[in-house]
C-alpha cells in the first residue's frame, strides 16, 4: 500500500498531469481570475496554394514557406482577438506554357488579418482552438525590374493546438489556416485558397 501511494503521488506531479484529479496551479487556464492577458507570438512553416489559377487545372504553385507573427488580447480562457502578419513565398508552375506566362516565377504573399480565436483549454495545459477572421492579401511578383503587385480582401479560418509551459508564460502552438481571396491578374480570374501550416512560440503577459 505505501508503494501504491508513492506511485500515485509521483504520477500526479508529472509534467503532463492530464489525468490528475485537480489541475496544477501553474495551469492558469483554469484560474478564472487569470483569464485576461496580452500575448505576442512568432511562427513559421509551410505554405501551399490549393487552387489552380486556370479552369483547366494547368497552372498552380509549388509548396513554399511562410514566416510571421502577431499579438493577441485574451478576454478570458475561451476568447481572444488576434492581429497577425505573415509573409509567404511560392513558385508558379504551368503545364501549358503558352497559357501561363508565369511558369517558374516566384510570388510573395503578404497575409494580414484580425481574427477571433475560440479556445477550449484542457486540464493538461493543452488548448485546442479555432480561428475565424478577415483581412487582406497582397500578392507581389518577385521579378527584378518587373515587380508588380495587387491587394485583395480575404477571409480566414483555421484550427490549432497550443500548450502553456507549466510555471512559465511561454507557450507553444501548431496551427493550420486557410485564406480565400480573388486572383484577377496576369490573365487569370479565379478564387484562390491558400494554406499555411505553422509552428510557433509565444509569450503571455497576464493582466489583473
Amino acid at each position: 500500500m505505501p508503494f501504491s501511494r508513492l506511485f500515485l503521488t509521483a504520477g500526479a506531479g508529472a509534467v503532463f498531469g492530464a489525468m490528475s484529479v485537480a489541475p496544477a496551479p501553474a495551469h492558469d487556464y483554469w484560474d478564472p481570475q487569470a483569464g485576461r492577458a496580452i500575448q505576442f507570438y512568432a511562427q513559421g512553416g509551410a505554405y501551399s496554394p490549393l487552387a489552380n489559377l486556370d479552369d483547366g487545372g494547368h497552372v498552380d504553385f509549388r509548396t513554399g514557406f511562410s514566416l510571421g507573427g502577431g499579438g493577441a488580447y485574451q478576454f478570458n480562457e475561451h476568447l481572444s482577438v488576434r492581429v497577425s502578419v505573415n509573409l509567404a513565398r511560392a513558385e508558379a508552375r504551368a503545364e501549358d506554357l503558352a497559357l501561363a506566362g508565369v511558369d517558374g516565377k516566384k510570388f510573395i504573399r503578404y497575409l494580414y488579418d484580425v481574427d477571433l480565436q475560440l479556445r477550449y483549454p484542457l486540464k493538461s495545459g493543452w488548448t485546442p482552438y479555432g480561428l475565424l477572421g478577415a483581412g487582406g492579401v497582397t500578392v507581389e511578383r518577385d521579378v527584378v525590374r518587373m515587380r508588380s503587385r495587387f491587394t485583395k480582401g480575404a477571409g480566414k479560418a483555421g484550427l490549432g493546438l497550443g500548450y502553456l509551459v507549466p510555471e512559465h508564460n511561454v507557450g507553444l502552438h501548431v496551427e493550420a489556416a486557410g485564406w480565400i481571396y480573388q486572383w484577377d491578374r496576369y490573365g487569370f480570374d479565379r478564387t484562390q485558397l491558400d494554406l499555411t501550416v505553422s509552428g510557433g512560440v509565444s509569450y503571455r503577459f497576464r493582466l489583473r
